[in-house]
């Protein structure tokens, strides 16, 4: 795996965390790719533990981007 893939997506999740303190909506789609790249990551490197809980947060950015448009809060 190439080193420049943990470099992407350690830029891509803090373009969610900007987003995400700026509240805008997008912010969990970022992090929902950001995460499953993160997952595979440490897999590929046989780190399970952490891949287990990137999975947990793919979970809660899934979850924050449907309660976000189910309540209809503003983006």
């Amino acid at each position: 795996m190439t080193h420049l893939l943990p470099w992407t997506l350690t830029i891509v999740s803090i373009i969610a965390a900007i987003l995400n303190i700026k509240k805008k909506r997008s912010s969990f789609a970022i992090y929902t790719v950001a995460n499953i790249g993160w997952i595979a990551v440490n897999i590929y490197h046989g780190i399970y533990a952490q891949a287990a809980l990137f999975v947990v947060f793919t979970g809660l950015s899934t979850w924050g981007w449907i309660e976000w448009g189910r309540r209809g809060w503003e983006n």
